[in-house]
């Protein structure tokens, strides 16, 4: 089974590709696996050498992001796994067959920080390919701060998509054009088309009309309300909500921070090099904000949302 990591900062549109991609009846698309990294790192394994596989299948079957899967660990033949890699593999095809995949060739893994682990990825997966999934960071931050993760602030918001941008650009450098693709999320909800043919290019998949419609994914109930579009055909209008979303001060202090890699990645800006910085008000009204929603109202909302699934 072929990997796909799709990467990009998170609510830049990695769950819409991997619905799309996802479609296509060789591929399966699976929940976010943030698990096969920190479990990785914890264990201290070392590339694929051999592991102990009871005790490392355990150790992801307790964890709560695994559990959203849906799916048991104790149903992966443990006899026929001798790497860290074939353990992961194990647990997607044993998720492919429980939804009717069973001979999906194509894992599409639609996790935001692929992008961040996209040297240790293709050292564990040695065939795998990468898609660096880009959206106007101001988009991002309309969407990111009304959620209870993520950044709180404008500029909290300006400050991470800057750093997973790097990633992403850091790993373009790193794998190279035949290991991984950039996507803009803006193509892909405009001409969505081109984009998935070009993507399909990529893979070395034959495009096929019913990705279009998306519903390659199965959306878990823990992160439902945040997945509402998924299932449906791209909107264009998503493009420019932002700009009715964000007061023109938080895009002012937005650019002011992130202006020159918006514009470097093709985005225009609205205020350009006249964009004022962050005053003295602006950093406390942020701090106390960041506190608040931080600390104390987006806790309670996290373990609400947990309670509620």
């Amino acid at each position: 089974m072929l990997p796909v990591f799709i990467g990009g900062h998170p609510r830049s549109g990695t769950t819409l590709l991997g619905d799309l991609i996802g479609a296509h009846s060789d591929c399966i698309c699976t929940p976010e696996s943030q698990f096969k990294i920190s479990v990785y790192r914890r264990q201290n394994l070392q590339g694929n050498d051999a592991l102990d596989v009871g005790k490392t299948a355990e150790i992801i079957g307790n964890h709560w992001r695994f559990r959203i899967w849906g799916i048991d660990v104790a149903e992966i033949p443990y006899s026929e796994i001798h790497s860290y890699r074939e353990l992961i593999l194990g647990i997607v095809k044993a998720y492919a067959n429980k939804f009717s995949r069973p001979h999906a060739g194509m894992w599409i893994d639609h996790t935001p920080a692929n992008i961040q682990y996209a040297d240790t990825l293709a050292e564990l997966f040695p065939t795998a390919r990468f898609i660096h999934l880009v959206r106007d960071g101001r988009a991002v931050a309309a969407s990111i701060i009304p959620l209870d993760w993520g950044a709180n602030t404008i500029d909290r918001a300006a400050y991470s998509w800057k750093e997973y941008i790097s990633y992403g650009i850091a790993a373009e450098a790193s794998l190279g054009d035949d290991r991984i693709l950039r996507v803009r999320f803006e193509d892909l909800i405009h001409q969505p088309h081109r984009t998935l043919e070009r993507i399909c290019l990529f893979l070395h998949l034959q495009y096929q009309p019913r990705m279009m419609q998306g519903g390659g994914f199965r959306v878990p109930g823990y992160t439902s309300v945040q997945h509402t579009l998924i299932g449906k055909e791209p909107n264009a209008q998503r493009a420019h909500a932002w700009e009715k979303k964000l007061t023109p001060r938080q895009i002012e202090i937005f650019e002011s921070i992130a202006g020159e890699l918006l514009s470097s990645l093709g985005y225009p800006l609205t205020f350009g090099n006249s964009a004022r910085k962050m005053n003295v008000m602006d950093k406390m009204v942020s701090g106390i904000q960041e506190i608040y929603k931080g600390k104390i109202a987006n806790k309670f909302r996290r373990q609400e949302r947990k309670k509620r699934h």
